[in-house]
């Protein structure tokens, strides 16, 4: 589980998503009446995954944005 969650959490997969989500979506608006029929439920699946991927990311770092201690640290004293 660690490997899965240090491979979607890394910042070069979070770029390659986005820009990959850039562009199919500026392939599907500029070319959407000459693409076929299969080629916009591919683009359109992938949208749906990166989407939910990025929905993802969003709900991890809400999740563990508030991750502070209880108390502030305390020096131990030799």
């Amino acid at each position: 589980m660690e490997i899965v969650l240090n491979f979607l959490l890394n910042y070069i997969t979070l770029a390659v998503a986005g820009i990959a989500f850039v562009i199919i979506l500026v392939v599907l608006f500029a070319k959407r009446k000459s693409l076929s029929r299969s080629t916009k439920l591919i683009f359109t699946v992938l949208l749906i995954i990166l989407a939910v991927y990025f929905v993802f990311i969003i709900w991890i770092t809400i999740a563990a944005g508030g991750n502070q201690p209880a108390n502030p640290p305390t020096p131990i004293i030799p």
